[in-house]
């Protein structure tokens, strides 16, 4: 259980009890996006004196502050794995933290992780059934309020952080499978050509086919939205055959991705969101 964890006798978590966690756990995220050390195991125990709860509750509840994270694209702490099923109150206080301090909102540090050796790295693409039927109406309006897909778009040291990560897994991969010549001929074409192309990277199969791949980094969940432009639209419609969107996702947390293919209407839900206009 979770968010209907009690105390023996029967009473619910209060609200300045999960306000106290939910501080507690941001003053460790603040400390590790800094790379400074702390102690997860010191703080449940300071936690248990102040609200009275088991190391056991007070660890799941640390869990559902990263699952709400998790969904609003925002990095959580390393070794407290999202989990679902948590109270409005809960979410409230996350809030309440991200408007006080927004800076929680964006990735401080969006060096490239390392992609040598990852060979776990690349993952099948999730099934769209039932993406978002869990998800409880606070946490729709939170999402709706910090949309994540908004930020990631804007974040441009974040989406070439992501392209570099992906233009040094895909040399790995081919040098791996000693398929050097093709190595070398991977190219970070919006970083050397320019953003026109609808593509970011151009790379190959082991086999020598070619692969254009448009790039879109998060650091949420595999789920998160995402914006593509209608030049990358045309361009995957045009390409269909060579085309691939990689989906980069948990950033922050034990980076993974998956490809989509066209046509991509097949591997997405595509949601008409702006109009051009022309005065008549």
């Amino acid at each position: 259980m979770s968010d209907t964890d009690f105390r023996i006798g029967g009473t619910a978590w209060t609200e300045s009890e999960v306000s106290a966690v939910v501080d507690s756990y941001f003053r460790m995220l603040a400390l590790e996006k800094a790379g400074a050390p702390y102690n997860k195991s010191e703080n449940r125990r300071r936690l248990m004196a102040v609200v009275g709860r088991s190391e056991g509750a007070i660890e799941r509840k640390l869990q559902n502050i990263s699952a709400v994270l998790d969904e609003v694209g925002v990095q959580w702490i390393n070794g407290y794995k999202p989990l679902a099923h948590y109270q409005d109150s809960l979410v409230v206080a996350v809030e309440r933290v991200l408007r006080r301090e927004p800076r929680f909102l964006y990735p401080e540090d969006v060096n490239t992780p390392s992609a040598t050796g990852r060979g776990d790295v690349l993952v099948p693409a999730p099934s769209l059934a039932g993406s978002d039927t869990s998800l409880t109406p606070a946490v729709r309006r939170l999402v709706g309020d910090f949309d994540p897909a908004e930020r990631d778009a804007r974040n441009r040291d974040l989406g070439r952080a992501g392209e570099k990560f992906v233009v040094e897994f895909e040399r790995g991969r081919l040098r791996q499978a000693g398929r050097d010549d093709l190595a070398d001929g991977v190219r970070w074409v919006s970083d050397l050509d320019g953003d026109g192309y609808g593509y970011d990277v151009r790379s190959f199969e082991t086999d020598g086919r070619e692969r254009l791949l448009e790039i879109k980094t998060t650091c949420g969940h595999e789920r998160t939205a995402f914006w593509l432009t209608r030049r990358e639209v045309d361009v995957a419609a045009e390409k269909s055959e060579i085309y691939r969107i990689r989906r980069v996702f948990h950033f922050r947390n034990s980076v993974r991705m998956f490809e989509i293919a066209p046509p991509l209407h097949e591997g997405l839900r595509m949601t008409a969101a702006t109009f051009l206009a022309t005065p008549k």
